[in-house]
């Protein structure tokens, strides 16, 4: 096979490599978007920097990810060797970013779990009560959770006797109304209309839906993580292919421009003569 056919071969498999790893890491950048900005999320609850640690990995990955993209594409289909070699290192420096991130998800993964318990356990303390140090969007967060799952508290329902309102009202059988299996039969004398009266509640704790939530965006940002490594690797092997066969083309190109010249100048000569 001549060498430009192979150099169009590479350019159209870099190319299609390109375009997936654009698609993979915009995925990735909007995981972070997600991570660092969602304020319906459990993963704004977390205070101990260990999720925005990876958010901000993921944010930088996959902003990066898209700037090496179209560089690649500029060097590819202009076939410029310094611009491919560029294109490589940045897709090593893409790689060792995504080493960063796995080793600080795969091994921070406890202490993630522990401090979102810590995290919960501290809105079910304020949740309803005014001036709590926890939001309102976080008390929604943890309703839905309660809601979809139908579970009650993190460990189970006793764990609501520690909530500050409820406290308070020294009454067995108030609880918020996401944990009540029918309607909430809310308490006349509860101004937010969150809490209920009732013995209809969801036992189970949310304990292992939590876990089971964390685990499965933990899945999703791996395996977006490992699509990006091998993706990686195949426009790394193609590019350096690329780049020999282009510079091949070149020497062979100049190799036929120095024989032309030496063939014109052999032709004066023998035209002088």
């Amino acid at each position: 096979m001549k060498v430009e056919e192979r150099i169009q071969i590479l350019k159209f498999f870099l190319m299609v490599f390109n375009g997936i790893f654009v698609i993979i890491g915009l995925a990735v950048f909007g995981c972070g978007i997600w991570i660092l900005f969602d304020k319906s999320s459990f993963v704004v609850t977390i205070g101990d920097g260990q999720m925005k640690t990876v958010a901000g990995g993921l944010f930088m990955v996959g902003l990066v990810a898209v700037g090496v993209s179209v560089l690649g594409y500029i060097a590819i289909s202009k076939e410029i060797r310094l611009l491919i070699i560029l294109y490589m290192i940045l897709l090593i420096v893409i790689f060792l970013g995504q080493l960063f991130v796995t080793f600080v998800l795969l091994l921070g993964r406890d202490t993630v779990i522990k401090a979102l318990e810590k995290e919960v356990d501290d809105i079910i303390v304020d949740y309803g009560t005014e001036n709590a140090n926890t939001s309102t969007n976080l008390w929604n967060v943890l309703d839905a959770v309660q809601h979809n799952s139908k579970c009650c508290g993190r460990t189970n329902y006793t764990q609501w006797e520690n909530n500050t309102f409820i406290k308070a009202l020294l009454d067995e059988n108030v609880y918020p109304c996401s944990c009540f299996e029918s309607a909430c039969p809310h308490l006349n004398d509860d101004s937010t209309q969150r809490f209920g009266n009732g013995s209809a509640i969801y036992t189970e704790g949310c304990q292992e839906r939590i876990e089971a939530w964390l685990r499965e965006n933990g899945y999703a940002i791996l395996g977006m993580d490992a699509g990006l490594v091998i993706i990686q690797i195949l426009q790394f092997v193609l590019s350096l292919y690329l780049f020999r066969d282009i510079k091949r083309k070149a020497k062979q190109g100049k190799l036929l421009k120095d024989q032309g010249a030496f063939s014109a100048s052999n032709s004066a000569y023998a035209h002088l003569e």
